[in-house]
């Protein structure tokens, strides 16, 4: 039995009381006030302009009265998020058909693959829309065979960690369509409602997007691959790794609740790669729920604060760059999510005040 020492009890009293007056001023703000975050992106200045898909892919494209599979293909949705889905679905003029284990809570990865492998083989599905994003999309997609999604021909619509599967489909050279799940027919603007509505029916948009001082100049040309930053970043040189394709590519990149030090090194891995070397130009989406400070990866060391993520990326990323570079696309995390055809060739034109970014063709 150890000895207590008097000197070390006081001490130690003292210790508890400067912890918990440490902690009282810490303290979350009473009441229902939330944490401020930062938001980059969200508010850019948008216009759309739609034409009729003309491409490889316009059999994909959907008809009214086309039956749908709900499914959740990464994490478990809540009822509430696949009733909104299949309501809203229906209103769109679709036969939406929820899948047997969208909701089951001691769902298995077997059941999760279950769903998936339906949609795709049954012909009477005609695409498949996800109802939320969450984890788990890359143990599907270990296990799903490349031949079932270019066999299957059709689209994929969701975004987040339904990245893994845009990656997945455009290695197996079949398009996809990144945009909001469940939350399409819970608030989401009336603007991007109606873009993701003309886009599953094959009316593709051009959008028109205020430039940044962050932007760099210039036009490219290549299919259109990404999505979630630090889910893409998981998918390289796996199996179903779009970068490898051989295809030119413009490179769509945004993220939630990461901090600028993850960012950094999330990209700095995607660089060693050779993935933004690799890329005919790059559009930054949505950067959500940032920590107000971004102190924990300041930039002192190397060569002053960063103002936001686009100023540490034009500063650590983009010097030895010689592409196009767009900062702000209205698209990801935010509640403003623009959809986006991907895997089919995208043109980006980037000038001193605007930038366009035309999907398909």
């Amino acid at each position: 039995m150890f000895k207590k020492n008097k000197g070390i009890v006081l001490v130690s009293v003292a210790c508890a009381l400067m912890l918990s007056l440490v902690a009282c001023t810490k303290q979350e703000p009473s009441g229902n006030q939330e944490e401020e975050f930062i938001t980059e992106g969200e508010d850019t200045k948008t216009t759309v302009e739609y034409r009729e898909y003309t491409g490889k892919y316009k059999d994909m494209f959907l008809a009214q009265g086309d039956k749908i599979a709900v499914i959740s293909p990464s994490a478990l949705p809540s009822r509430q998020q696949v009733d909104s889905t299949i309501e809203g679905l229906k209103s769109w003029g679709y036969e939406p058909v929820e899948g047997n284990h969208v909701c089951a809570e001691t769902r298995t990865l077997d059941d999760i693959l279950d769903d998936l492998t339906w949609a795709l083989e049954d012909p009477e599905i005609k695409a498949i829309f996800c109802v939320r994003g969450g984890y788990g999309a890359s143990e599907i997609a270990d296990v799903l065979p490349e031949d079932i999604i270019k066999t299957s021909n059709k689209l994929i619509i969701g975004y987040s960690d339904i990245t893994v599967y845009h990656s997945a489909w455009t290695n197996a050279d079949v398009a996809s369509i990144h945009a909001c799940m469940s939350g399409t027919f819970n608030g989401l603007p009336d603007s991007c409602v109606e873009a993701e509505e003309k886009i599953l029916k094959g009316e593709v948009p051009t959008y028109t997007c205020d430039s940044s001082t962050y932007c760099k100049e210039g036009e490219a040309k290549g299919i259109l691959i990404g999505g979630n930053l630090s889910t893409f970043t998981a998918v390289i040189d796996s199996a179903y790794d779009c970068t490898k394709s051989g295809q030119p590519y413009i490179l769509f990149l945004e993220d939630v609740g990461e901090d600028v030090q993850h960012i950094h090194r999330y990209l700095t891995i995607l660089k060693h790669a050779g993935v933004l070397d690799g890329a005919s130009g790059i559009v930054f989406g949505e950067w959500t729920e940032l920590p107000p400070d971004l102190g924990d990866y300041s930039g002192k060391n190397r060569g002053g604060e960063y103002k936001s993520i686009a100023d540490m990326i034009s500063r650590q990323f983009l010097p030895e760059l010689d592409i196009p570079v767009a900062f702000g696309f209205p698209a990801g995390h935010g509640d403003i999510n623009y959809p986006l055809l991907m895997g089919e060739t995208a043109e980006l034109k980037v000038g001193a005040d605007s930038f366009t970014l035309s999907c398909g063709q």
